[in-house]
């Protein structure tokens, strides 16, 4: 299969052409762009994907209004990083520039630094005075290198920052990420990923009920939900031994676990054959509009990953008016968990920590105020972080937000 790269070719238009150059179209990534294609009237968006697959397995979600252009067609961005296909990589950079050139492209926003393509792709915009902003969910918590690997990730890091025009986090630990890789305050504008919101929020009752109805959801009983890949970094464990504590003295409380992976036979082995009844294994769905609505039945979100750079999946829960739960290596646990407002935080891998968050927000005294609590804890951060806002900043176009 050959690369899909229409070229923009000269046209009148006098509109700054901004290529964001990104792994693989997914839901949230989509939704993004389209709002950055409606909403930055003063730019020609052109979305450039590099990989064709991401680490789930969605279909291509893409709208023509984005101008999808897509390199590397067959191809996961799971590999992107190996060793082996540096080459390829930096090969595949060098098609893209030629586009980026071709196309008149006069600003690039690029995810990430973890391939010699990109580095290609940034050298390039830097030595032929095309803006370059860099957008990576990099976390401070998630930054353990040691020895030579820390050296040599210092100096990779602080040249990619110091080539590009600015940088765009996903939160404050991203922040502190680049922050200590030498970037320039001034310099860092936030660029979160976000779901379709409205889509959460809005959806209409019927489709709750159908869910309902579909998954066997009871509306007379309690749900905490894992979503996510079945892997090891993600705990789902640690989640299951918390559960399997609480489950005697919160008997209303059942697991729904969304997602899918090679650890799914394991950890079914490991729920205890009395709780089997009260955990539900609904695999990977590939529609957000049900994912929604699987939430919008469920009442507490719990992500126990030992690593988690942003987990868009916590802006979900809050938007579908969940408390949370979520280890403290979760980045977007610092900006949309609050303790006792909307859930809690606890400490990675502590599974005696979890089980006593778990204890307090499932106390049918406290787990519909805490719900509650979610709407507003958004609310303050979509105000204070929009990555439309963020992409207008970072590259200096006029206007700003007029909705408060």
């Amino acid at each position: 299969m050959a690369d899909y790269i229409p070229n923009p070719g000269a046209t009148q238009s006098r509109r700054l052409r901004l290529a964001i150059i990104a792994n693989s179209p997914t839901p949230y990534r989509t939704h993004l762009h389209l709002r950055i294609a409606r909403e930055l009237p003063d730019l020609e968006l052109w979305s450039v994907y590099t990989h064709e697959r991401s680490n789930a397995p969605w279909s291509r979600p893409v709208d023509a209004s984005t101008r999808p252009v897509w390199f590397g067609p067959g191809e996961s961005a799971e590999r992107q990083g190996e060793p082996l296909r540096q080459w390829h990589e930096w090969r595949k950079g060098g098609r893209i520039i030629r586009w980026l050139r071709q196309g008149s492209i006069g600003a690039v926003a690029i995810s990430g630094y973890n391939d010699l393509g990109r580095t290609r792709i940034i050298r390039w915009c830097r030595h032929n005075g095309v803006p370059c902003v860099l957008f990576a969910d990099s976390n401070i918590r998630g930054d353990t290198a040691t020895g030579i690997k820390a050296w040599i990730k210092g100096v990779y890091v602080r040249w990619v920052i110091q080539n590009c025009a600015g940088v765009m986090p996903f939160g404050s630990l991203g922040r502190d990420y680049f922050l200590k890789y030498g970037a320039d305050p001034i310099r860092i504008h936030y660029f979160p990923c976000e779901p379709d919101y409205d889509l959460i929020q809005a959806l209409p009752e019927e489709k709750i009920m159908v869910a309902r109805e579909q998954f066997d959801l009871s509306p007379n009983r309690r749900r905490m939900v894992y979503s996510g890949r079945l892997v090891s970094v993600k705990r789902v464990d640690l989640l299951i031994e918390a559960f399997a504590a609480i489950a005697a003295d919160r008997q209303d409380w059942d697991l729904v676990v969304l997602g899918d992976g090679p650890l799914k036979a394991d950890l079914q082995g490991r729920i205890p054959a009395h709780l089997a009844n009260r955990v539900r294994w609904l695999g990977f769905i590939d529609d957000q509009e049900v994912v929604s609505a699987i939430y919008r039945n469920c009442d507490l979100l719990v992500l126990p990953s030992d690593y988690e750079p942003w987990a868009l999946v916590l802006n979900e829960a809050a938007a579908a008016g969940m408390a949370i739960v979520a280890s403290d290596a979760v980045g977007a646990a610092v900006e949309l968990v609050r303790e006792g407002v909307n859930g809690g935080v606890f400490v990675t891998g502590n599974v005696r920590d979890l089980v006593a968050k778990l204890r307090l927000v499932t106390d049918t005294a406290q787990i519909d105020r805490l719900k509650r609590g979610s709407s507003t804890i958004l609310a303050d951060w979509r105000r204070s972080a929009d990555p439309v806002e963020g992409i207008r900043q970072a590259l200096q176009l006029p206007g700003q937000r007029t909705d408060g």
